[in-house]
């Protein structure tokens, strides 16, 4: 009877040690792993003012309200990485500033000018190609037209003669000169007879289109502000390639 009675006491108190630890380890899960949180709210800031909706920031670092993202599984590198592929976003910086909240300090490119060769695309000062409707209003801009075929999103513009508009959209923003279209498409033919950069200017309701030689650009231009009030206000083609002379054709 002693033995039966040892041995149901050893079996009674391992139940009950066991069936409690149990019990203990489960209100320990309960207790202590949190719940998860979700993103519920995104906090843009920049040199503009919300230069893009918030949703389509949202949409970019695949954050939906439909499939919704815990904080935990969210990664500000990745979300950061999907807002620089975008061609209008120049820079981006993204971190968590609460667990349901998103900040995102970004600055978007600026157009200075239109890319004639295509609809909707713009391009900043350094050379990007990017669309501008529906995402900004459209703007008074100059065109430039660079004959080209093709460009890809993310990459400036590295032919010869996208780097010679630029440079000469730059000296013209220090010029009181209304410029409709900028023409390089033949500054850089193999012929040097045909070579020839072509300036498109408003002048009093009328058209004054420049032919310049993409060397003497500059020069050029000076010559063109010392002649301009001489000139009528009737459209006008001048070329201006020939030192010291200035060739004055009246355009129909």
């Amino acid at each position: 009877m002693r033995l039966v009675h040892s041995l149901s006491w050893i079996v009674g108190s391992a139940l009950f040690i066991t069936g409690g630890t149990y019990k203990g380890l489960q209100y320990y899960r309960h207790k202590h792993i949190p719940l998860p949180t979700y993103l519920c709210r995104i906090v843009q800031t920049g040199p503009q003012r919300e230069a893009l909706k918030t949703t389509y920031l949202a949409e970019l670092m695949k954050i939906s309200a439909d499939l919704p993202v815990t904080s935990q599984s969210f990664d500000p590198f990745l979300a950061q990485k999907r807002l620089l592929s975008c061609p209008l976003i120049k820079e981006a910086k993204v971190k968590l500033t609460s667990p349901e909240t998103v900040y995102v300090d970004y600055t978007v490119r600026q157009p200075i000018a239109w890319l004639y060769d295509f609809e909707n695309i713009a391009l900043d000062e350094e050379g990007y190609p990017f669309p501008v409707s529906p995402f900004f209003t459209p703007k008074r801009l100059p065109e430039v037209y660079l004959g080209i075929r093709n460009f890809y999103w993310g990459r400036p513009l590295k032919e010869r003669n996208a780097e010679l508009a630029l440079t000469i959209l730059q000296l013209l923003n220090r010029l009181s000169l209304q410029v409709k279209r900028l023409d390089v498409s033949k500054a850089f033919l193999p012929s040097l007879g045909r070579r020839e950069v072509v300036l498109i200017l408003e002048e009093q309701g009328f058209t004054k289109s420049l032919r310049l030689t993409p060397k003497n650009v500059a020069q050029e231009l000076g010559n063109y502000l010392e002649l301009r009030s001489k000139l009528p206000a009737v459209p006008q083609i001048i070329d201006l390639r020939i030192p010291q002379l200035a060739f004055i054709q009246e355009e129909k």
